[in-house]
């Protein structure tokens, strides 16, 4: 099992005993649900290197000398998370970009060299760190058990954008939890990786799982700026989307887009059906349907409504709303306020906590 606080039998480091379970040839499994499980192991340091740059989208990967390499990597992919670990007998290192994932990561023992060109810091055993998202960044990982927790950035943005009051959160997300929400944050990533691995938990109770380890990852790390600079080389979409996101909230119009980036509609009308197939109010549509759906999962029935949530992200017309969200989730807004999982399964993610 995956947790923060440690390596379970699972997990443990490699060593001979493991001849049994660790085979040169890649495990895959896809669940019905559409959960994937990988597993590889061996000990050919070429095809190690080959499988870290590929997962970790990697450059010059290179592990310790040293006779008896081993390595074990396992990875589990369920819907907004990806929840890797990996077990070598050497250290590693290797260079790194963010990407699509804003990935969280710990050691059973020992600590990550980490630097990104302007900063280094040396991280605790059992202590998620966030590794830089904004710019490239190298790790020297020590011998020994590294797990690693990736959340797509579109899914945490989401949850950010819900639980900010202010238009913009901090510009970067820290390295280092704050020390009263760790304890919050290690037991939602352990409810987390309990039900992506388990069987007993629907994909409801799952997604609501994450979302409310998102909500611990902003409490504890930040949250990066909705407001993003609207600088040369971007595209008309991006323009554009970044124009959305920073006022989500409001009533935007075609005109205000266009103006807003200067082009005209037609423009930013072709660009959108080129880049993103869609038109550019439906992708501003579901942007507020995704934002709405998060805060129902994360409002309390008793003491707000559909509509103050549907209202707070532009919604005007409840009625058009309601089929709206059906047809693009599959049950009502009152549904998801009424039934949501995290609820029931709250406990899981909170023992312990503040």
């Amino acid at each position: 099992m995956l947790t923060a606080t440690g390596a379970t039998a699972s997990t443990a480091s490699v060593s001979a005993s493991d001849d049994a379970t660790v085979s040169d040839v890649p495990q895959l499994g896809q669940r019905s649900d559409g959960r994937r499980f990988s597993e590889r192991g061996g000990t050919d340091r070429r095809d190690a290197v080959c499988l870290f740059e590929e997962v970790y989208a990697a450059e010059g990967v290179v592990f310790g000398r040293g006779e008896g390499f081993r390595y074990r990597h396992r990875t589990l992919h369920d819907l907004n998370i990806e929840l890797t670990s990996s077990a070598v007998t050497t250290d590693r290192s290797g260079d790194l970009s963010s990407g699509d994932w804003l990935a969280l990561g710990w050691t059973a023992r020992g600590g990550v060299r980490i630097d990104d060109g302007s900063h280094r810091a040396v991280t605790e055993p059992a202590i998620p760190v966030v590794f830089p998202t904004d710019r490239p960044y190298s790790i020297v990982a020590p011998a020994g058990v590294h797990h690693v927790v990736r959340l797509n950035w579109e899914f945490v943005d989401t949850v950010g954008a819900v639980l900010s009051e202010a238009r913009t959160t901090t510009a970067a997300f820290r390295t280092q939890p704050l020390p009263d929400a760790l304890p919050g944050l290690q037991a939602s990533i352990h409810a987390v990786a309990a039900a992506a691995f388990g069987d007993g938990d629907p994909q409801q109770a799952r997604l609501s799982l994450q979302v409310q380890l998102a909500e611990w990852v902003v409490r504890a790390y930040g949250g990066r700026s909705e407001r993003r600079e609207l600088g040369a080389g971007r595209t008309t979409v991006e323009l554009a989307q970044a124009y959305m996101a920073e006022h989500c909230r409001d009533q935007v119009m075609l005109t205000d887009l266009c103006e807003a980036i200067g082009v005209s509609a037609r423009t930013l009308q072709s660009a959108f059906l080129r880049h993103a197939d869609s038109t550019p109010m439906n992708y501003l549509q579901q942007m507020r349907l995704n934002r709405v759906r998060v805060a129902l999962q994360l409002a309390d029935p008793g003491s707000v409504t559909v509509a103050t949530i549907a209202r707070e992200w532009g919604f005007r017309h409840m009625g058009r709303f309601a089929g709206t969200y059906l047809h693009r989730f599959g049950e009502y807004p009152g549904e998801t306020l009424r039934g949501l999982p995290t609820r029931r399964l709250r406990s899981r993610a909170v023992v312990g906590s503040a």
